[in-house]
């Protein structure tokens, strides 16, 4: 397995512990393991109603939830952080949360010029429409998970979206208008939250259906089995600067594959959660068969 570690760096993160994540940046860094990018969070999670929303939440009087920081400090951190040369994958999963991280990242990008920074914005559940073309304009990628948005997780009678309420149940995983507007979409399975089989990925991003079938909830948002595949292998390469080696099957990369038992192109989108893997090759060198 090749691993990118992600440095946790809560509120009060200091110095001392930049640079020893600098250390480890430089001292793990080859093919196998690569430390670096840091993880962060600007709110928590829609369910409890500790998101942070524009509006308030459904049925709760004035509360919209929260911020870690307040804005004008979480930007000045982004700042910092990206002036050292340092990604970021934030933790944003309300519209309010979102909107503060990409405010951050512009303000980053005015003070510092811009880079090929990829910070990320990690989850984007409820994300506001003004806020969608900001991602490919600040150059920041909408780290994903598909299962998140299935309606027998998240769906109609289910904690998600009653917090929201139906009025803004349009803002839930905007996956297609993301893409439309030209965000790299990096799509991942938040393990052990939800399946870690891609398979369940790309079947609920192309028919944000539940695994036991059943209608669809905000299928104007699924996106076309392409880009699912994309988002788990080319978008998921480009978010972690690994486009150059792996993500596709190109003459001069990493030759890391799997043969799968099916074409997901050529099959129903019911049967993709089915679909398993006979043979996996890392480095050129088959690993499992099956």
């Amino acid at each position: 397995m090749r691993l990118i570690a992600a440095l946790f760096h809560p509120r009060g993160t200091g110095a001392g512990d930049l640079a020893e994540f600098a250390r480890a940046a430089a001292t793990y860094d080859d093919e196998w393991l690569r430390a670096g990018p840091l993880k962060l969070y600007i709110d928590d999670v829609v369910e409890p109603h500790t998101a942070a929303l524009l509006e308030p939440y459904c049925g709760h009087g004035d509360h919209r939830g929260d911020t870690f920081y307040p804005p004008e400090e979480f930007a000045a951190l982004l700042t910092e952080l990206d002036a050292a040369g340092f990604q970021a994958f934030v933790h944003a999963t309300g519209d309010r949360g979102i909107r503060t991280v990409l405010d951050a990242v512009e303000h980053a990008r005015r003070v510092n010029g811009p880079r090929d920074a990829r910070h990320q914005v990690v989850h984007v559940e409820c994300l506001d429409p003004a806020d969608v073309p900001r991602f490919a304009e600040l150059g920041v990628v909408a780290c994903m998970q598909p299962r998140h948005c299935s309606p027998d997780i998240a769906g109609p009678g289910r904690d998600w979206a009653e917090a929201v309420g139906p009025s803004r149940w349009s803002k839930a995983w905007p996956m297609r208008s993301l893409h439309e507007a030209g965000a790299v979409l990096a799509f991942s399975s938040d393990w052990n939250v939800a399946e870690m089989d891609p398979m369940v990925g790309i079947y609920t991003a192309v028919t944000r259906r539940g695994l036991a079938g059943g209608p669809a909830w905000m299928p104007e948002e699924s996106v076309d089995r392409a880009t699912a595949i994309r988002g788990y292998t080319m978008g998921s390469a480009y978010a972690n600067f690994c486009e150059h080696d792996r993500g596709s099957l190109t003459v001069g990369k990493l030759a890391d594959f799997t043969l799968l038992s099916e074409n997901l192109f050529a099959i129903p989108a019911e049967a993709i959660p089915g679909v398993r893997t006979d043979l996996v090759v890392v480095g050129g060198e088959v690993v499992h068969e099956g």
